[in-house]
């Protein structure tokens, strides 16, 4: 199990250790703890292998439950389903690295920005990452990366939990 946290002021850091160990005391299993940005480490994660697609599962902005196959390659032109070609309008991205995740989805043929708050999961070749999102306050977001087998995957894309 891997866990982010993500702090904007030093201030925190014993709050937080002290709620990981709370967490941890009960099942007493030794955890790897990175500080910094979640996307980065997500962006790591995803790239660290041969696979360059990964799939994913999230809860879109109105509440409906979301997955497919994605790549993180940056396309300036590419098909759309109806067969016509796109090409980006050169413009910057307009949301924030840190906050989302800007894929490219293999099955409807277009960019997606997936929200690093909402992610439920991800595989990246026969790897597959169940996250768990703690809020504390504004300024410190605990994120758990839990591996889980990769049998588990079926579940994942119909029902997005494992043990429902």
């Amino acid at each position: 199990m891997y866990i982010v946290i993500r702090i904007t002021a030093v201030i925190y850091w014993s709050a937080t250790l002290t709620l990981i160990q709370l967490t941890n005391r009960s099942t007493m299993t030794q955890t790897n703890i990175r500080l910094g940005n979640v996307s980065d480490y997500l962006h790591a994660l995803m790239t660290v292998t041969k696979a360059k697609k990964f799939r994913a599962g999230f809860v879109k902005k109105n509440g409906d439950y979301r997955t497919g196959r994605f790549d993180l390659v940056n396309r300036s032109t590419w098909k759309q389903t109806d067969g016509t070609m796109y090409k980006r309008k050169g413009k910057k991205r307009t949301t924030n690295a840190d906050e989302y995740i800007l894929a490219h989805d293999l099955d409807k043929k277009a960019p997606r920005n997936i929200s690093v708050a909402t992610l439920k999961w991800f595989s990246v070749g026969k790897k597959v990452y169940k996250i768990n999102h703690l809020e504390v306050n504004d300024s410190i977001t605990v994120v758990m990366f839990e591996k889980v087998k990769f049998t588990a995957l079926k579940n994942l894309i119909k029902r997005g939990d494992i043990n429902e």
